[in-house]
This record gives C-alpha cells, structure tokens and sequence, in this order.
C-alpha cells in the first residue's frame, strides 16, 4: 500500500508531505552512503594526504598504487578463495539440510516433530559467545581443528533457518502437495518441482543473511582454523591491522574490498526477492 495515493498528490498539502518524505530519504542515502564512498575515494590516495590533519575529499592525483601494493605485497588472493569457500559451502549445505528438515516438521509431521521442534527454537536463546568453548570442545575430540569441515559443521546448524523455512512452507497448499503425489511424485520431487520454486522469497532472504553471518564471523574460524593458511580475509586484516606497519591507504584498499562482496551479494537478493515475490503468486 503506497504512503501517499494519487488522489492525495492533486493537493497541495500532499504534494508537500512527498517532497518531505523525498528529502528524508535523501538525507538517509547520504548518512548511509557517504562512508562509504569516502572509504571508495580514499583507496586512491596516497598515505600522505589520508594522515594529514585537513583531509580533502577527492585526492590530489588518483593512483592505483594502493591496489597494487596491498595485492602484490600481501597476497590476500589465498584468504579470498577461503572467504568464498566457506561461504559457499556453508549456504550449500545448511540450505539442503534446513529445507530438508523444515519439509518434513511443516509437511511430513513426524512423531514427536513438535517436540523437537520446540528443541530447535529454544537454541535460539542461546548466545553465539556462550557457545565457543563448548564448540572447540566438541570439535577437538572429533579431531577436526585446524579443518575447514569444522566451521562448515558449526555454522551450518541453524534453527533460525528452519524456523524460517517450516513458516513458509505452512503456507504452501496441502492441494499442490496431494496433487503431486496422485501423480506419482515422490518427497523429493515434491521438493525440487513445488517447494523450492514458490519459496524463492525465503530463500533469498535466508541466503542473504546466511552470507552476511559467516563473511562477517571472526571468532569461530579464529578459533576453529588456526593455521594461517585457513585464514578468512576479516581474519587476515585484524592480522595485518594488529601487526602494524601497513599504509593507511593499503588498509583502505583491503577494508573496500571486504565490502565488495557484501554489497553485490544484497543486490542480487534483493532482486531474486522482488522476483519470487511475483512468481510465487497461486492462481485458483
């Protein structure tokens, strides 16, 4: 539902109230976008003019010198593969086992599903800091620290994704899934041909954030993936940052890129979101 009707628009008094919802949303823009691009410009600048006590927005001279160094010098090409790794494989498997799990609580109704559902939920109230020793405990005695398997098998355990599943596919219709099933499709072709079609809003939603908490993890690889071959970028710049002895504009350069991916992922969710949102529409 709009904020202002058209029928509004024809006086002035509504005219007026869009202009300042317009200037309100300009001003937020701004707050939102100018660290942002100041970060962006300063990539460009030489480490003189970023420590100098009157910053100028736009450098004296644009150079890449900044991108050269921070690539060639400290090589975070290794730390960037890790980074897309664990992300991906995180976001593979806890999509499969989530909808895995959410189908059958939301549409197979096992057996005490109720009860462990409720299981589920309530590890929601725990803190993820609360959860770190008992983690590297478990994981030790499985013998898979210093294992990538380890942060995959950690972060891929997430009731808030099934609880977000299991919610939208209540809504899907029992009608779809018996029709299916009257022509000859089995649980997982159910999945595959009406599940995972019409809930692409909860996908992308579920996904986005997914990335956003393992891209944005420290302290669990930290603490699971010692070796420094393993390291993720987040891990590699507090490395670098606490080591000391890095530009300031080099530093500028590795904080931009770990924006880069953050930013594309959230658009393309946004619009597979506008997209599910039209196409999963059911028509009688």
């Amino acid at each position: 539902m709009a904020v202002i009707q058209n029928v509004e628009l024809k006086n002035p008094k509504g005219k007026l109230f869009l202009t300042l919802i317009y200037i309100i949303l300009l001003i937020g823009a701004v707050v939102q976008f100018l660290p942002l691009v100041w970060l962006f410009v300063g990539t460009f600048k030489t480490n003189n003019e970023l420590v100098s006590a009157i910053p100028k927005f736009l450098p004296e001279k644009w150079s890449l010198d900044a991108y050269i160094e921070a690539f060639a010098k400290y090589d975070i090409w290794e730390n960037i593969y890790n980074t897309v790794f664990m992300c991906v494989s995180i976001i593979v498997v806890q999509t499969v086992t989530s909808t895995l799990a959410a189908f059958s609580f939301s549409k197979l109704k096992p057996r005490c599903g109720g009860f462990v559902y409720m299981l589920m939920l309530g590890t929601q109230m725990f803190s993820t800091t609360a959860l770190l020793f008992p983690t590297y405990i478990m994981m030790t005695k499985m013998g898979l620290i210093g294992s990538k398997a380890s942060w995959i098998l950690t972060s891929s355990a997430w009731a808030y994704a099934i609880v977000l599943y299991k919610n939208f596919f209540d809504n899907i219709p029992k009608d779809l899934m018996e029709a299916a099933q009257i022509d000859g499709a089995g649980t997982f072709r159910q999945i595959l041909h009406i599940i995972i079609p019409l809930s692409k809003p909860i996908y992308a939603v579920c996904i986005l954030n997914t990335f956003m908490a393992v891209y944005n993890d420290f302290l669990f690889p930290l603490m699971l993936l010692p070796n420094e071959k393993d390291w993720t970028l987040m891990i590699r710049i507090f490395a670098l940052d606490n080591a000391g002895g890095v530009k300031q504009n080099v530093m500028y350069v590795l904080l931009f890129v770990t924006c880069i991916p953050s930013i594309v992922f959230y658009l393309m969710a946004q619009r597979n979101i506008q997209e599910g949102v039209s196409t999963s529409g059911i028509k009688g």
